[in-house]
């Protein structure tokens, strides 16, 4: 069963052509004797032999101009179809949402096709949904109906820098490979003696190209919208219109000039890079190349015939390659069959003795699975080719690549993912074995789109390149940075009530190292701090507003194929009120007066929500008294004048204020001692409004205003060193000199000592003893 879009890489690579008897549930017959039109016929036949840019053309037209009495449904699913092999995903999935709304009595290759296209999508919970019942993608529906498991994957690693590439033109860039300097890729861009393309999708047959990697640069991922060469012979302008291009999504020639910068004329190579020399000749394509250490290259490549069905299937070739002379010596391996299966995307072991390609094979478990063959040598003929049973799924493994350090790198669509082709690695002789644990790749590295082609430039694959159709559906090829990996400690800071408070800050402790790293909080209040060594640390959470929270713990540093995060033994909870803090209370005087409002008694107030558990609004007055009882501190009412009249007067008025306010939360419950009132009267203006200055009715009434500071705690509390938190920067290391005496003792003074001073203090507690 061929599923997703390896019908589109056989044809796009290779010019293959299918049976009949593969297209006969999308073609048309007529529901009556009526005699069929001729644009009727015209679908019919382009479908046959895969024109589908054309076929889809025509039935766009035939549903616009109703020209025809065939069922518009089994019109629409043949739409679908072309757009699906066209790899028009948006488009497909649209016509595949009105055409089968729910899950219905399809064959099994639409369901996964429908279930990948809402992958596509990001729309994960319903691809599960249409995956579910299918045999052999349980598990991958599972992760997709898992918001937990989806979140984990679509959550962006520091391993990896991806960088979309100069190399990249408005046809298809995929599967590159390094070859000393020089990178080797396909691309179905035209020659300079322009060849007509197939219908398939419009574009034109590939071949394998080559670049200096010095040549390389990266580029702006832009999002270009697409001018149809057909209905436009103007150049293309910057402002460019969302027009239908032959079923395809590429921008125009002249959209990437602008892209790069560089003239591009239609019908050339674009200046970048050259075929490489001995395949340009070839009639069909040549793609996804190999090289071993003695510069023996594979590639796929049709076979030269084709079989009693019109088949012209894909075998594995082998030349000897030069980067002046290019490809020659080749010749055809002896392990496919053109009458029965193709072998394609072939991975050579650096020594050359160990093939690992793609293959549907009669008798495999899904559509492509991964076989391999060994020789002792050179000069030995190869085994008998045998399928790697540990890698095998009921959908297709495709893009098989072998680093030097013997890890398999490879692409699935029915493996758990993030939709479409997922890169995976997996150590190859273990999984030859059996034993071998397969290891997604991280996000940016594996989209929901199409992900594969995986090459490296160094030993530990730190560097190098791969191929995705992240970027308007068509293939481009992308460079990739394998930062140096990291333990990360991370928690979360929040308040009383749960909520993460944005912009914390967390300094870390390191007793080993001697260290403090500062790390801000983002806006779901979490903070993430580096781990260099198996340590003691000390933990401590700071903010202007909140009282300090702190632990202490232990790390671990354990190198792994991924960052690790380990998880503090718990979130900080901010959940008492700094001393010094200050909010305003909602309440303002008229002008000589220190009666409160009988507004301000039942005004609404939004404050307490960020200081209570009720989420409610509730008189401003009120709220204070809810803060009060809900938390044990100790508080000042400050209250202020504007700064007309004399500041005695306005001092004593001031006081007055305080004091209604005071005498008002106190009959409602909190003892006067945890309350004191003062006056401020104009001492501590908000603006410029000072004596003999002209201000406004309402600029005077902005300085009338009632404050509470907290000054204190009822219970006892231990003793915190504060610093301001703002005078951090997010990701500085500083030594623990650089703060105040005593700053982490609140939190386990042992602990936080040196090692050495810990270890010198366990002896001399012990010679006592003794």
């Amino acid at each position: 069963m061929k599923s997703k879009n390896i019908y589109w890489m056989l044809i796009v690579c290779f010019g293959v052509l299918f049976p009949n008897s593969m297209k006969s549930q999308f073609l048309q017959k007529p529901t009556n004797k009526k005699k069929v039109s001729i644009i009727s016929r015209k679908i019919n036949l382009a479908y046959q032999e895969s024109k589908y840019s054309v076929c889809a053309d025509y039935i766009e037209y035939n549903l616009i101009n109703q020209k025809d009495s065939i069922d518009v449904r089994e019109m629409k699913i043949m739409l679908a179809d072309c757009y699906w092999k066209m790899r028009n995903h948006s488009k497909a999935l649209n016509v595949y949402r009105e055409i089968y709304p729910h899950k219905e009595s399809l064959p099994t290759q639409i369901k996964i096709r429908i279930a990948e296209l809402y992958a596509r999508n990001a729309e994960y919970s319903l691809a599960g949904e249409w995956l579910d019942s299918i045999p052999g993608y349980q598990e991958k529906a599972a992760v997709y109906k898992n918001k937990n498991s989806i979140a984990s994957m679509r959550n962006d690693s520091l391993n990896w820098q991806v960088s979309f590439l100069n190399i990249n033109t408005p046809y298809r860039e995929f599967s590159p490979c390094v070859i000393n300097k020089n990178l080797v890729f396909t691309s179905n861009k035209p020659l300079k003696v322009t060849k007509s393309g197939y219908g398939w999708d419009g574009s034109n047959y590939a071949h394998l190209w080559e670049v200096q990697i010095s040549t390389i640069f990266a580029l702006p991922e832009m999002k270009i919208n697409v001018v149809d060469p057909k209905k436009s012979k103007e150049k293309a302008s910057s402002d460019l219109a969302e027009v239908y291009e032959l079923g395809d999504s590429k921008p125009s020639q002249d959209a990437v000039s602008l892209m790069l910068k560089k003239p591009v004329s239609k019908g050339t190579s674009d200046g970048i890079g050259k075929v490489v020399d001995g395949l340009s000749s070839r009639e069909f394509n040549a793609c996804t190349s190999s090289i071993d250490k003695t510069n023996r290259i594979y590639f796929s490549g049709n076979y030269p015939t084709e079989d009693k069905k019109g088949v012209n299937r894909i075998c594995i070739m082998s030349g000897t390659y030069s980067p002046t002379g290019g490809i020659s010596d080749i010749k055809v391996l002896p392990i496919g069959d053109p009458n029965s299966f193709s072998v394609m995307h072939p991975a050579i072991s650096i020594d050359g003795n160990t093939l690992v390609f793609s293959s549907d094979k009669p008798g495999g478990k899904g559509g492509f699975d991964l076989y391999y063959t060994k020789r002792k040598n050179a000069k030995m003929p190869w085994d008998s080719i045998k399928v790697i049973q540990s890698l095998s799924t009921r959908g297709n493994e495709v893009f098989p690549t072998i680093s030097s350090n013997g890890m398999l790198y490879f692409s699935s669509d029915a493996m758990p993912g993030l939709g479409g082709l997922d890169i995976y690695r997996v150590n190859l002789k273990k999984a030859i074995e059996g034993v071998g644990t397969i290891e997604h790749l991280d996000y940016p590295m594996n989209s929901s789109y199409d992900d594969f082609g995986w090459t490296q430039k160094d030993k530990e694959g730190k560097m190098g390149f791969f191929s995705s159709d992240r970027l308007e559906n068509d293939d481009n090829i992308y460079s990739f940075i394998n930062n140096p990996l990291k333990l990360f400690f991370t928690g979360k800071m929040l308040d009383k009530n749960g909520k993460p408070i944005v912009g914390g800050t967390v300094l870390l402790y390191n007793i080993k190292e001697d260290s403090v790293y500062v790390v801000k909080t983002d806006q779901n209040g979490k903070y993430r701090a580096p781990i260099s060594v198996t340590s003691n640390v000390v933990v401590k959470a700071i903010d202007n507003k909140h009282k300090n929270d702190c632990f202490n713990t232990t790390v671990t540093y354990i190198i792994q194929h991924k960052d690790t995060l380990q998880k503090a033994p718990r979130d900080f909870m901010m959940d008492n009120f700094k001393i010094g803090f200050v909010w305003k209370l909602n309440t303002h005087y008229d002008f000589d007066k220190h009666d409160l409002r009988i507004e301000d008694i039942q005004k609404l107030d939004t404050m307490v929500k960020t200081i209570t558990k009720e989420d409610v609004k509730i008189p401003v007055l009120d709220s204070l008294v809810a803060v009060l009882k809900e938390y044990p501190i100790t508080v000042e009412i400050g209250s202020h004048t504007d700064s007309r009249g004399t500041l005695e007067y306005n001092d004593n008025l001031s006081l007055k204020r305080s004091e209604g306010v005071t005498k008002y939360i106190v009959e409602h419950g909190i003892a006067p001692d945890r309350v004191t009132s003062a006056g401020y009267g104009e001492r501590q203006l908000l603006n410029n409004c000072s004596d003999g200055v002209d201000c406004t009715k309402e600029e005077h009434q902005t300085n009338r205003r009632t404050e509470v500071k907290v000054t204190g705690y009822t219970n006892v509390q231990k003793h915190a060193v504060d610093v301001d938190a703002n005078k951090f920067k997010d990701g500085e290391k500083i030594h623990r000199s650089q703060l105040p005496d005593g700053f982490f003792d609140e939190c386990d003074p042992e602990k936080a000592l040196p090692l050495e001073v810990i270890n010198d203090k366990s002896k001399k507690t012990n010679a006592k003893k003794k």
